[in-house]
């Protein structure tokens, strides 16, 4: 009788030492799990990148400002060639004629100082046919004006001068599609005007009479 109590609560015991040590494995097992979980979760959170690796792009807001606001590329003018200058004579002066296939193409700007005309031409250029540059110059070509030049003034503008004596010359300037650009001088010496001539009236001496004796 005593035995079979023994039996019972050695056989109870068991049990419960059986019951114990399968729920610890399974917390063990449940542990480990939860550890392989927090483990995947820190790897993910180590493949965030930081915001210092994160790459950049090179467009800044002020680069596209730059890039907006840059004008297109506007073409250079051309450079007219002039590849002579004469000088002929008219009734009211002389024609200083820069002589060009491309007449129409020069745009001109006149100022006078003192008593110089000064006309500048851009985008154009005294050249000689074999590519030689040049100057033209007329010393006393009319009365009343000193002289006359046709210069380069820089690597694309000509400038020509017209000085007078006195006063500023004048001059006109014209078109021709077969020569050119012409400047005409006219003369700046004053005009004299011929003086009418008055008749004085002749006085008649009385002849002499001789009264009878």
């Amino acid at each position: 009788m005593v035995l079979k109590q023994i039996l019972k609560i050695l056989l109870v015991t068991s049990s419960i030492w059986f019951c114990l040590t399968i729920s610890a494995a399974a917390q063990q097992v449940q542990d480990k799990s939860a550890n392989a979980k927090l483990l995947r979760n820190s790897r993910v959170i180590r493949e965030i990148p930081r915001l210092s690796e994160i790459e950049l792009t090179s467009t800044s807001a002020q680069q596209l400002l730059v890039q907006s606001s840059a004008p297109p590329n506007t073409p250079t003018p051309e450079v007219v060639k002039v590849t002579a200058v004469k000088a002929n004579p008219t009734t009211k002066g002389v024609e200083v004629i820069l002589q060009t296939t491309k007449g129409e193409q020069l745009q001109v700007t006149n100022r006078s100082a003192g008593n110089n005309f000064i006309a500048d031409i851009p985008n154009a250029q005294l050249h000689l046919p074999n590519g030689d540059g040049f100057t033209f110059r007329s010393q006393k070509p009319l009365v009343g004006i000193t002289e006359i030049t046709v210069t380069n003034l820089d690597v694309n503008t000509i400038r020509v001068t017209a000085t007078g004596e006195s006063i500023v010359p004048i001059v006109e300037l014209y078109d021709s599609p077969n020569e050119g650009l012409i400047f005409g001088v006219a003369s700046t010496a004053p005009t004299q005007q011929a003086q009418p001539q008055t008749q004085q009236p002749q006085t008649q001496q009385p002849e002499n009479q001789t009264q009878p004796t």
